[in-house]
């Protein structure tokens, strides 16, 4: 009995120890983590922070997440400011004043700005060049991306709050991810606040996308737009929705298509671009294509750093540039005196 009662004990302080030292050395891999990887570089990171701090569960059907209206941070090194109703913006009346045009900008992580300053986000940079021959019209672009939003969530987002501020004309800036299924948030206590659970299940993606046959980004996109695919059927079903809402409301519309920034010249996803181009087309509703205002640039100048490619300041000006000529082509009543 005393032997039995020996062995017990020992059987447990050899699992307590184990435990402790497991326990020692998951602290000190978070430290570690926080202390080098928590340098405004790290995507994964990053994107989590701004999740976690500025994001919560939306109580409006199918949007799935919204802004924390009145949250700040920084993030990819950058100040990101969201207002009183949950915008990278300014504040804007919900009456829209007699003297204004309002252009309203739906759309994801692209259209938010992420990894750019407030000056070099596209919405910005497109209000300022509107504005720059001063009245007698003015000009309100306002800016309600969400990052990792599809097509689905702004359009649940628009038709349940957005149409309240009276947009003259609205941009859905349309990104080749705007196909995934609507995301849920995890409600795990490792990944709400452990760096190093965020860090290593990036690692683990990478892993199993190099070495397991998990398929590479251009088959994951492409794979997107196949027939039958949830995020797609729910994109064409959303996009007529918007498109019929605004036609109703005399509302001008206007579908974007920004470029995924890796390739260029040649450019992967051209039969991607002609889907959304005809789904459109088929919409009666006027559609802009910005790979021709990049496409002769080098890739990397216009990423917002060396290895994320979401747009920066350059790309933001020439979006815009070629944003405000098919605004002055689809919509010549609010731009041509």
């Amino acid at each position: 009995m005393i032997v039995r009662t020996s062995i017990m004990k020992n059987i447990l302080f050899g699992v307590l120890l184990v435990l402790v030292s497991l326990c020692i050395v998951l602290s000190a891999f978070e430290i570690y983590v926080r202390v080098t990887q928590a340098n405004a570089n790290n995507f994964d990171i990053e994107m989590w922070r701004y999740a976690r701090d500025l994001k919560r569960v939306s109580d409006i059907p199918g949007m799935g997440h919204e802004h924390v209206p009145g949250q700040s941070g920084t993030y990819m090194g950058v100040p990101v400011a969201i207002n009183s109703v949950g915008w990278r913006d300014q504040e804007y009346d919900l009456e829209k004043p007699n003297d204004r045009i309002r252009i309203m900008m739906l759309g994801d992580s692209v259209t938010f700005g992420w990894g750019a300053p407030p000056e070099g986000i596209t919405s910005n940079i497109l209000e300022s060049i509107l504005n720059r021959d001063g009245p007698p019209k003015q000009y309100e672009v306002l800016n309600t991306g969400i990052g990792n939003t599809n097509t689905a969530m702004q359009t649940a987002y628009f038709l349940n709050e957005g149409f309240r501020y009276n947009p003259d004309i609205v941009v859905l800036n349309y990104f080749i991810n705007d196909a995934e299924p609507t995301p849920s948030r995890t409600q795990n206590v490792l990944v709400e606040h452990s760096y190093a659970a965020v860090f290593l299940a990036g690692r683990l993606d990478v892993f199993m996308r190099s070495y397991f046959d998990r398929g590479d980004w251009l088959s994951y996109y492409r794979n997107l737009y196949a027939e039958n695919q949830p995020g797609w059927v729910a994109t064409q079903q959303a996009m007529r929705q918007l498109v019929e809402f605004c036609k109703e409301q005399d509302i001008h519309m206007m579908v974007v298509n920004y470029p995924e920034l890796h390739q260029m010249s040649p450019y992967p996803f051209t039969q991607v671009t002609e889907r959304i181009a005809t789904l459109a087309e088929g919409l009666d509703v006027p559609f802009l294509d910005l790979l021709p205002a990049v496409e002769h640039e080098e890739p990397h100048s216009l990423w917002v750093t060396p290895t994320d490619a979401h747009p920066n300041g350059k790309a933001g000006k020439l979006f815009a540039r070629r944003l405000k000529k098919a605004l002055f082509e689809n919509s010549p009543s609010y731009f041509i005196p």
